[in-house]
């Protein structure tokens, strides 16, 4: 999963050290439309039915907390969603 989002054009990734989740970095796509993690999630699950933890509530702002806890098939699926969505974004 680290290595799909990490492939993301404007998205950082660190490599997981341990549990069920990964905190890519998406403060590329903040703007005066989505200030921050809270607004960025909220729009991606209403767009693409993918949710994520805004990072802000990890002291963590501009990174989004995304479990991996799910079958293999829809990490896949749910990553596409998100990088589909983030591109959309670039075009805004």
């Amino acid at each position: 999963m680290h290595p799909a989002l990490a492939a993301i054009p404007g998205v950082t990734c660190v490599s997981p050290a341990g549990g069920f989740y990964v905190f890519p970095n998406v403060g590329h796509f903040l703007s005066s439309r989505l200030p921050d993690t809270l607004a960025l999630s909220l729009r991606l699950l209403e767009e693409t039915r993918v949710a994520v933890v805004p990072g802000e509530g990890f002291a963590a702002p501009g990174y989004v907390r995304v479990s991996f806890a799910r079958p293999m098939d829809e990490l896949k699926d749910g990553i596409k969603r998100i990088a589909g969505f983030l591109a959309g974004l670039r075009g805004d």
